[in-house]
This record gives C-alpha cells, structure tokens and sequence, in this order.
C-alpha cells in the first residue's frame, strides 16, 4: 500500500492520523553517497507532525530527512510501514528478561532510571538492546540532555527507529532498528529472535552492542567500565547539580 498526502492511517485502538506532506517529492534529493543505510518512503509519526520521507542513517545517527537520490545504497523499503522513533521509560525496581523483551516490542528503546540500578539489573542491561540511562552518583541526569540524543526523528538523533503496520502500531513491529543497525526483521522469523540482520550490518556484530549508555562524565571512565567489559557505545551527561 502506498501512502499519499492527506491519506487517514487507521493505527491500533481506533487512533488516527492523517499524511501532511511528502518530503520524498521535494525537487532536492539528499545524497546517499556516503550513508550507511536509507529507509526510504515511510510514513513518520514525529514529535509534532505526520509526513512521507527518506530517513538517511549514519554512524548510527539520522543523517538526512527528506527525499533520497536514486544513487544505489544499502535501504530497507517502507512502503507502506509506519516510522516512530524509539519511546523512553522511566522505570523503578528490579529488572527481568521479559520485561526488558516486552519493553522493546513495545516501542520502547531507552530506560531510565530513578534509582542506582542493581549488580542484577546492570547484567539484564549488557544482555538486552535498549538504550540505558544509568546514574552511581546519586545526581540524576538532566532529562532534556538526554532527550538531545534520543525520542524523535530528527537531525543527529540516535537511529532508534520502529517499522510498523498499521494494525500493529505499538504491538507488533515489522522492524526494529537500533543504532542503526536492523536487529529484528518480521520477514524473517515471527518469534521475537534478536538477530545480526547481516544484510544491513557490515561489521557484524552482535545485536546487543547497540545498546548506548548515558551515564555522568565520571562513570564513563569509572568503574562502570572497568567491572562489566563491554563494547557498548557510551555516551556522557551532564548530571543535575
């Protein structure tokens, strides 16, 4: 199905919403020379409109929103697919596979935290790709810091992206896409199986090295990193002083 301007998307639980614009048919095209992977011609509900666009990803961040050139590169077709970006969620208490599995299925792709996770809840962590806001100092992070990196598709965000049908919105992903890099694909196994989608990753690793960390500039280098060697990619907040 091909989404049009003006067209009503009928999502889950009776909730509408209507295409704006289409960015994809704007005379300039951005150049795919040099991105990692385009997902082109997806209906993206964004933080304040809904809209038809090529979303270019680089180095695991949105390079380019608009309409990509014909130039060949690594895509994944959208066609017909809704695109949000990953929700955040503050979450209290301990940790547990199936939660953490839930919360990813769900649409969600950041947690934060209102207390010092546990030893448990940082192994759920490394074992699990969502992104982590974790605070060892007893400061909590600045919120909207963190919101500069992650919760909208925009310029320069995370690549934190869903691929949903329509009657699936917010239950059922088609696609999960994490720091850039496809680690759930529909079309390829209907059970919730994390995989290395070696057709969009080039360095082929695991799934579970997408996951970022933001923690405070001193447990980047601390003893978080020290304890639980990982290839996570960390990122530093300012904590709220």
């Amino acid at each position: 199905m091909k989404y049009h301007v003006n067209d009503t998307l009928t999502l889950c639980k009776g909730r509408t919403v209507s295409i704006e614009k289409d960015l994809t048919a704007s005379g300039e095209k951005f150049d795919t020379a040099n991105v990692d992977i385009v997902i082109r011609n997806a209906a993206v509900i964004g933080a304040d409109s809904v809209y038809k666009a090529d979303i270019a990803i680089t180095d695991g961040r949105i390079s380019a929103i608009g309409g990509a050139d014909d130039k060949p590169c690594r895509q994944i077709d959208a066609e017909g697919l809704v695109l949000t970006a990953g929700r955040v969620r503050t979450v209290s208490g301990a940790l547990d596979s199936y939660m953490l599995e839930e919360l990813l299925f769900s649409g969600v792709s950041t947690l934060t935290f209102d207390s010092q996770p546990s030893d448990n809840d940082i192994k759920m962590m490394l074992e699990h790709p969502l992104n982590y806001c974790v605070c060892f100092d007893g400061q909590p992070h600045d919120s909207d810091e963190l919101l500069h990196h992650v919760g909208d598709v925009a310029l320069g965000r995370i690549a934190d992206l869903y691929l949903w049908k329509c009657e699936k919105f917010n239950i059922a992903p088609e696609k999960i896409i994490k720091f850039g890099r496809c680690i759930f694909d529909r079309s390829l196994t209907d059970r919730k199986d994390i995989i290395y989608a070696l057709s969009y990753d080039t360095t082929r690793r695991p799934a579970r090295s997408a996951s970022v960390f933001f923690t405070s500039h001193n447990d980047v280098n601390g003893y978080f990193g020290r304890l639980y060697e990982t290839e996570h990619t960390m990122i530093a907040l300012d904590t709220n002083k």
